[in-house]
C-alpha cells in the first residue's frame, strides 16, 4: 500500500485499486501485447523498397529474398525495382545478389567493446573503423541503429587484434533478422 498526500485529497493504491478520499477506482492490469511478427508480416512491410527478383529458372530461388520478396511488392505501383537478368551474373548458383532466407543472430552496440579499453587504443581503433565505414555508418553501428552484419562483426574482431587487443569482444545487445 502506498499513501500519497496531496493537499486535502489523499491517494491510497493497494494492488489494483485506487482510492481517493472515499471513493475507488480499479485498474485493470496491462497485458503484454505480442510483438513478435510473422515472417509474411515481415516480407509485406520490407518488400516495398526491396529489389524484386522474377526470375523461374534460378536454382536458388526458393531460398533466396530477393525472389521470396516479389510477390509481396504492391500491385498499384506502375514501376518497381528489380534484378537486372540479362546479367550474365544472375541466375546462376554464385548470384551476387544472393540473400538466404533465414533468420541470424547479430550484435548490437558497437560502443560496449570499449568499455575496458585503454583510452590511446580505443581512439585509434575508432578512427580506424571510421576511416572503413564512414563517420555516419560508424555512428549507426556504435549507437545500435544499425546491428553489424557477420562480415562487419568479423572485421572489428580482426581490427581488434591487429592493434593488439587480446581480450573477446563483449557485444551486450543481439538481434535475430534476416541480412538484407
Amino acid at each position: 500500500m502506498i499513501c500519497v498526500g496531496m493537499y486535502s485529497a489523499f491517494y491510497f493504491f493497494i494492488e489494483n485499486n485506487l482510492f481517493i478520499s472515499n471513493k475507488m477506482i480499479t485498474f485493470a492490469p496491462m497485458e503484454k501485447k505480442d510483438t513478435q511478427k510473422t515472417r509474411e508480416e515481415i516480407f509485406a512491410e520490407k518488400a516495398d523498397n526491396y529489389e524484386a527478383c522474377f526470375s523461374t529458372t534460378c536454382p536458388l530461388r526458393e531460398h533466396c529474398l530477393h525472389s521470396l520478396l516479389a510477390i509481396y511488392k504492391p500491385k498499384d505501383r506502375l514501376y518497381i525495382t528489380c534484378v537486372n537478368l540479362c546479367n550474365p551474373q544472375m541466375q546462376r548458383e554464385g548470384c551476387p545478389l544472393f540473400r538466404k532466407d533465414e533468420v541470424i543472430r547479430m550484435p548490437v552496440k558497437l560502443s560496449t567493446i570499449y568499455y575496458d579499453m585503454p583510452g590511446r587504443m580505443e581512439r585509434a581503433i575508432k578512427n580506424h573503423l571510421i576511416n572503413v565505414y564512414s563517420r555516419k555508418r560508424y555512428y549507426e553501428y556504435h549507437n545500435g541503429t544499425r546491428p553489424l552484419t557477420p562480415d562487419v562483426e568479423r572485421y572489428v574482431r580482426q581490427t581488434l587484434k591487429n592493434y593488439g587487443w587480446t581480450e573477446e569482444p563483449r557485444f551486450l545487445e543481439y538481434v535475430e533478422d534476416y541480412l538484407w
